[in-house]
C-alpha cells in the first residue's frame, strides 16, 4: 500500500508516520521509485503497537523507541537475542521508586534480589533465559513488605502469588473472546501484534484486577474491624 492508504487504514496522520520513519520507530517501506515506497501489514501492526503504547500505556516516546528497537532486533536475530520488547514496556510501567539505602540495607536488598532471582528461575512456567524478568520489581516490593508489614515474610511464600498469577493468566487467555493466540505467520515476520496484545492486555487487566484487589482488601479489613461475617471467595 502507498503512504496515503497507510494513513487511511491506520488512522495515524501522515506527518506522524513520517516522524516515526525518521526516528526508526517504523521500519522503512519497500522502495518502488524515487521518493516512493510501499508499506505492508507489518507497518499497520507496528503503528497499532505505537498507538497503544502512547494512548493506553501512556509511555514516553523514549521508551516506545526502545521497544521498537527491541522489536527490530528480535526480527533480525530471533528471540534468542537479548531483545525484550514486552519486558521493556512493562518494566517502564512498573519501575519501583528509588530511595536511598544505607550500606547494610543495600547488601540485604542485593541478597534478596539473588533469592528472588533463584525463586523466579525455578518456577515451572518461566523460560530459562528469561528467568530474570521482573526480579528487581518483585524484590523491591518484597523489601517494602518486610519493612512495613511482615518482617519475616519469606521468599518461599511468593509461591502462592506465583501460582495465582499463572492461574489468572491461564483464565485470561482461555476466556479471551475469539481466542488469545496470535500465531506468527513465519519466522522473520513482524512481531508487533503479539507484543501489542501482551502489553495492552497486561496494562488493562492489571487495572481491573488491581482495582478489584484493592476493593476486596478494603472490604475484608472493614468487615474484620466491625465484626461482620467474612464470606468465602466462592
Amino acid at each position: 500500500m502507498r503512504l496515503a492508504e497507510l494513513v487511511r487504514r491506520s488512522g495515524v496522520p501522515r506527518s506522524t508516520i513520517k516522524f516515526y520513519l525518521r526516528e526508526g520507530l517504523l521500519p522503512p517501506g519497500a522502495a518502488r521509485a524515487r521518493n516512493q515506497a510501499t508499506y505492508g501489514p507489518q507497518h499497520l501492526e507496528r503503528l497499532a503497537l505505537i498507538r497503544a503504547l502512547r494512548e493506553v500505556a501512556q509511555l514516553p516516546l523514549d521508551v516506545i523507541t526502545r521497544v521498537a528497537k527491541d522489536l527490530d532486533r528480535a526480527l533480525a536475530q530471533g528471540w534468542t537475542s537479548d531483545a525484550d520488547p514486552i519486558g521493556e514496556a512493562l518494566r517502564a510501567l512498573h519501575t519501583p521508586r528509588k530511595r536511598k539505602l544505607a550500606r547494610g540495607e543495600r547488601a540485604q536488598l542485593d541478597q534478596l534480589r539473588k533469592e528472588v532471582r533463584e525463586f523466579v528461575a525455578a518456577l515451572p512456567w518461566t523460560l530459562p533465559e528469561e528467568g530474570h524478568w521482573f526480579v528487581d520489581e518483585i524484590a523491591a516490593a518484597l523489601w517494602e513488605v518486610r519493612r512495613y508489614l511482615f518482617p519475616d515474610f519469606p521468599v518461599s511464600a511468593l509461591g502462592f502469588y506465583a501460582e495465582a498469577a499463572w492461574r489468572l493468566s491461564e483464565a485470561e487467555f482461555a476466556n479471551a473472546p475469539g481466542g488469545a493466540r496470535v500465531p506468527l505467520r513465519a519466522r522473520g515476520d513482524d512481531i508487533a501484534e503479539p507484543s501489542r496484545r501482551a502489553i495492552v492486555s497486561t496494562v488493562l487487566f492489571d487495572r481491573i484486577f488491581g482495582s478489584l484487589h484493592r476493593c476486596a482488601n478494603s472490604m475484608r479489613s472493614m468487615r474484620i474491624a466491625e465484626g461482620l461475617p467474612v464470606p468465602p471467595a466462592r
